[in-house]
């Protein structure tokens, strides 16, 4: 089998790894995208350490990003001439960073390349990763998920040129994650690995990797949500950056093709959405992939396919996620929107070949 892998240009994981990060920096002025909850150990830690750059700090992003996020971004990295762009915090700091690091010496408006009226034509600024939480895996690929208020979409703006120059991976960054963070961005990570490892387009290398990292993920994720257990967080955060090592060469399924539209429509955070959506893709899915299923399943502890769909939902109840869409108001109406949104790579690489009726179907059960 043919197999084709490409990641960021250097991948450094570890405690303690993040105080590296300026000596990886090329000459020149910084941009800083960063989460709220890290702005002070950005202040603290990362900008002493930049000596006499000029900088400039954003750290009031949408916990959604959206377009308009990125093109302030691109203006304020713009007025400095930053030579290097960093995204310190969750997905949402990660892929505007990314963005912005890709577009900023482009032409047109971030509109236009995440509408395709516009192609990224190749290389743009430096680019470093640190994140914070240990679920996204946007460190690691060459795309970000960006949403545009106006017309309710949510998709992503891909090219090979934006794989981070370096992805500072430090768990101890994630030791301070909130609990309904941790969890959320965990089954994120998880549903990462699930769906890498049953994804069409998978190979023998994204295989390894996934399950890794779904058995680092699924053994450890309840001990560092409700233990706050450091070695369970190192664990959750090996098993993300894995993952997502993964799925950057496989792509993800019908979990991320139907999240994406309906978490944008509804407002609902994305790792929720994944909590919510995985066990029922799962049993839509077995019928054509039960043989890596069952290898799945039997990595994990589990006898069969449906242990392992039984005990996601537990360990999802473990850690207080919910298991339908009621609380957020999904309703019949909604349907149309989402099903004519959700045909996206994510699910060109799902197992299963979904029909608009089959989402229809999987929508209503999830009322």
């Amino acid at each position: 089998m043919n197999c084709e892998f490409k990641l960021p240009a250097e991948i450094l994981f570890g405690c303690k790894e993040r105080r590296k990060l300026a000596e990886k920096l090329p000459p020149g002025n910084v941009l800083i995208i960063a989460g709220s909850h890290s702005k002070q150990r950005v202040e603290n830690e990362l900008i002493p350490d930049l000596g006499k750059r000029e900088f400039r700090l954003i750290a009031n992003a949408h916990p959604e990003p959206r377009l308009s996020d990125v093109q302030f971004a691109i203006s304020v990295g713009r007025e400095i001439t930053a030579a290097s762009v960093i995204g310190y915090g969750g997905g949402s700091a990660i892929d505007i960073a990314k963005t912005a690091a890709a577009l900023m010496h482009l032409d047109g408006t971030v509109a236009d390349y995440f509408y395709g009226r516009k192609k990224i034509p190749g290389k743009g600024s430096f680019f470093a990763a640190l994140p914070t939480t240990a679920g996204t895996g946007a460190e690691i690929t060459p795309n970000a998920v960006l949403s545009d208020p106006e017309t309710g979409s949510k998709q992503s703006i891909r090219h090979e040129t934006m794989f981070a120059d370096v992805a500072l991976i430090d768990p101890e960054l994630t030791f301070d994650c909130p609990v309904n963070v941790s969890a959320g961005s965990g089954f994120d990570a998880l549903t990462q690995a699930i769906e890498s490892f049953i994804s069409q387009k998978a190979n023998p290398a994204s295989d390894a990797l996934a399950l890794s990292a779904a058995k680092n993920i699924f053994s450890e994720l309840s001990a560092a949500v409700h233990d706050s257990m450091n070695s369970a967080r190192i664990a959750v955060a090996k098993g993300s950056m894995l993952g997502a090592m993964a799925f950057a060469q496989s792509g993800l399924g019908a979990v991320h093709g139907i999240g994406h539209p309906l978490g944008s429509l509804l407002h609902v955070p994305h790792g929720v959405c994944c909590a919510i959506l995985l066990p029922t893709i799962l049993r839509w899915n077995l019928p054509d992939c039960r043989t890596k299923m069952t290898e799945l399943a039997n990595t994990l502890s589990c006898e069969t396919p449906e242990e392992l769909i039984v005990k996601i939902e537990t360990l999802r109840e473990n850690i207080c996620l919910p298991s339908n869409f009621r609380a957020f108001g999904l309703r019949v109406e909604h349907f149309a929107f989402i099903v004519e949104n959700c045909r996206s790579g994510s699910m060109k690489s799902n197992p299963r070949d979904l029909t608009d009726p089959e989402i229809t179907a999987i929508l209503e059960e999830l009322m």
